[in-house]
């Protein structure tokens, strides 16, 4: 196609038809100016659709995060209200409103009382997101402010968990361990059946000095109020994650 355009061109110099190879030149110029422009659309064409893909993939993880994140949060909540009754139970016995006492039962509350839940967030894919500045494929603000929302900690939830909760746990634990032995809690988690546990000598429960020990009282009564505020968090964590999973799906 060069060599056609070539002799053209040296035969419109040789025959010195200067206005026509003027116009022939203009031509020329508008082909490769169109050849240009046919090749940058190609060319963002492809990069549409690479972006396409990539932006596919980023809501196909985030979907599969979320959904493993909504899965755990319910199982949480599962944990925190069986822990909360575990709690209320050992609470009735400390304020001895039992008409009929289980040392079974109140040795698997005294331990489940202070069970910690560890509810994680799966942000691998929102922290790549950010991280390689794709968030502009989906030019969406809405939706940056949801996965913000969720994934970005409430520092007021963060402090909640990590230093209240966990000191009233702690200080629960620290102080019921005087009133049995240390092996209890290694032997609960590590015995299949761990009934004998509450009829066992060998953990030296003191059931009469945990009843009338006024501190372990608030240190329980703290734990099974701060239960709430757990459930609420949890509660509020999953509305977001279910919101964020909505709206990806409406965007898909």
């Amino acid at each position: 196609m060069i060599l056609f355009f070539k002799k053209i061109r040296q035969q419109l110099l040789s025959n010195g038809t200067t206005g026509k190879y003027l116009k022939y030149a203009l031509g020329e110029i508008v082909l490769v100016m169109i050849g240009i422009l046919l090749a940058l659309q190609v060319n963002n064409w492809n990069q549409d659709r690479l972006n396409q893909q990539l932006k596919q993939s980023y809501i196909e993880n985030l979907l599969v995060d979320l959904q493993k994140d909504i899965s755990s949060i319910e199982e949480q909540k599962e944990i925190n209200t069986y822990t909360e009754q575990e709690g209320q139970y050992l609470e009735a016995f400390l304020g001895q409103q039992l008409t009929e006492i289980d040392t079974f039962l109140l040795t698997r509350s005294l331990i489940m009382t202070a069970f910690i839940p560890n509810a994680t967030i799966t942000n691998s894919t929102y922290n790549d997101l950010i991280n390689s500045n794709h968030f502009h494929l989906f030019q969406d603000a809405q939706l940056k402010r949801l996965l913000d929302d969720y994934y970005i900690p409430n520092n007021w939830a963060v402090l909640f968990n990590e230093r209240i909760l966990q000191t009233a746990w702690f200080d629960y634990r620290d102080e019921m361990v005087k009133f049995h032995s240390p092996l209890l809690y290694r032997d609960f988690y590590e015995l299949e059946d761990p009934v004998e546990l509450g009829y066992s000598p060998t953990y030296q429960i003191d059931w009469k000095g945990i009843q009338q020990n006024a501190y372990l009282k608030t240190q329980v009564g703290m734990i099974v109020a701060y239960r709430q505020q757990i459930r609420e968090f949890q509660e509020d964590l999953l509305q977001k994650a279910q919101k964020v999973v909505e709206y990806l799906g409406q965007s898909n």
